[in-house]
């Protein structure tokens, strides 16, 4: 045998084992060694039950018992939201998520999200005494929940009620601007000052920026934040020197409409000769600046662009709650028990609009009030958004 032959067969043999070594590897992770190994390591997702100790480990079990709490016996002392509950022979203990959460509830009509959710979250909140703000479309959440929360719990109760507005508590948006205007009159501190302008900035910046940040709006954002500017100014203005009676949202919108007048001085506003007037180190000139030191008609952009914000407010019935004292504090909200109730025509879309800025104002207030006290609340505040999504769509 010569040496071509043993190396042809030498060829032949490594291409045999090849081919065996490759059979034995395939069939060894063939699919038929599937139902015999383990899998689940993610690739079908990790999503699970959770198992009873779990739940056990996760949530606060109170007992349910609310006509112990109306007695004022066994109040709960865990501020949370009720996500569930677990049912024994005649006794019934809450599950109470007691983290800094925010719980979606989804369902189609009639399935029982307010009366098995929300009511018996309306009852564990009064009892562990926290304030809470809820919207309420068809007035009901009203007239069952409020009466038990005042004459049971001791609280407070406003209502804003955009169903009768005749009816309605009082929500004037300069509440807390003319309430520290007022305390720096009077007593002349500057922190009162400072409260005063920062409450103003927060109510321009929730009309204004009512869409969302204004910094997103491109090329016409200048004029978004020049306009809230020119608003922060006004508002001081009306907060500062108008009588009680006029301090409110309406007489914001007519002072803007009265300086978009001809000024019969050629080159000069109305605007320009109001704010000449006051001392050169006010707050209202530094606000308005940006206004101030654009052209003519760049200035008048951007007090249509505030007037039009404001256009919404326009409305025998909506004036009604909104030029009068507030029934609304936020600080007093934040220290006592308090409970707002938002009531809204589902049918009438013009009214939502006020919904979704009075909890813009109340969350960008409460945030204030919280970093005066280290950043935390004393007690939780609760904002039970029922039927948000016809609330805010327009």
């Amino acid at each position: 045998m010569n040496t071509t032959q043993i190396f042809l067969l030498c060829l032949c043999g490594a291409f045999f084992l090849i081919v065996a070594l490759i059979a034995a590897i395939g069939d060894h992770y063939s699919l038929k060694g599937i139902p015999n190994k383990s899998v689940g390591n993610g690739q079908h997702g990790t999503a699970r039950f959770a198992t009873k100790g779990e739940v056990n480990q996760t949530y606060k079990q109170i007992p349910y018992t609310p006509r112990l709490w109306r007695n004022g016996e066994q109040l709960p002392s865990v501020d949370g939201l009720i996500v569930g509950c677990v049912d024994r022979a005649g006794s019934m203990t809450a599950l109470v998520d007691d983290a800094d959460i925010h719980t979606l509830m989804i369902g189609a009509s009639g399935v029982g999200k307010t009366a098995n959710f929300l009511y018996p979250n309306i009852e564990y909140c009064c009892a562990a005494g926290m304030s809470f703000v809820t919207t309420d479309s068809k007035g009901d959440l009203y007239r069952n929940t409020a009466t038990i929360a005042e004459k049971y719990y001791g609280y407070k109760i406003s209502v804003i009620d955009l169903r009768n507005p005749t009816r309605s508590s009082g929500y004037n948006m300069l509440y807390l601007v003319n309430k520290y205007m007022d305390l720096y009159k009077t007593e002349g501190k500057l922190e009162f000052k400072a409260k005063s302008e920062k409450f103003a900035k927060i109510t321009a910046k929730t009309i204004i920026s009512a869409d969302g940040d204004v910094s997103s709006m491109g090329q016409n954002a200048f004029f978004y934040e020049a306009a809230e500017g020119l608003l922060t100014a006004v508002i001081l203005l009306i907060a500062e020197f108008c009588p009680s009676e006029k301090r409110h949202i309406i007489s914001v919108f007519k002072l803007i409409q009265d300086l978009l007048a001809p000024s019969g001085t050629k080159g000069v506003s109305r605007f320009q000769m109001l704010i000449d007037k006051l001392p050169g180190e006010h707050k209202a000139r530094w606000f308005a600046g940006a206004a101030l030191n654009s052209s003519d008609q760049a200035m008048a952009s951007v007090m249509s662009t505030a007037l039009s914000r404001l256009n919404s407010f326009i409305d025998s019935e909506l004036e009604q709650i909104l030029c009068f004292d507030t029934s609304i504090d936020v600080e007093e909200f934040c220290n006592h028990k308090s409970a707002i109730y938002l009531v809204l025509p589902e049918e009438d879309a013009t009214k939502h609009f006020l919904i979704s800025l009075i909890f813009q104002q109340l969350y960008r207030e409460i945030l204030t009030v919280a970093d005066e006290k280290g950043g935390q609340l004393d007690k939780r505040v609760m904002f039970y958004m029922d039927e948000i999504g016809s609330a805010t769509r327009s």
